[in-house]
């Protein structure tokens, strides 16, 4: 029971874990969004992705609130602003 336990919790910490290269490889596009700032596409390639925020230009400007799969078939991703406090949830296309 113990190791049925522990290989589902390992399993849960690591399916959510936010991986860089998958970020940058994907097309995201816009699923939910509180505010206009936000565009209908975002682009990874030119930030830098560390622990759970993101840095464009050596300033950090998004922070990562969630990162999940739906059904293992769908990834979204949820960033706040830091400057505005708003947040918009992307789905990975």
């Amino acid at each position: 029971m113990r190791l049925l336990f522990f290989s589902i919790f390992c399993f849960l910490v690591l399916s959510c874990k936010v991986d860089e290269s998958d970020l940058r490889d994907s097309t995201w596009k816009i699923y939910k969004k509180n505010s206009y700032e936000f565009g209908d596409v975002i682009s990874f390639d030119a930030m830098i992705v560390k622990n759970d925020t993101i840095y464009l230009n050596r300033e950090s400007i998004y922070e990562i609130i969630a990162y999940r799969n739906r059904y293992f078939t769908d990834e979204f991703i949820t960033i706040k602003n830091l400057k505005t406090q708003n947040s918009a949830t992307y789905i990975k296309k």
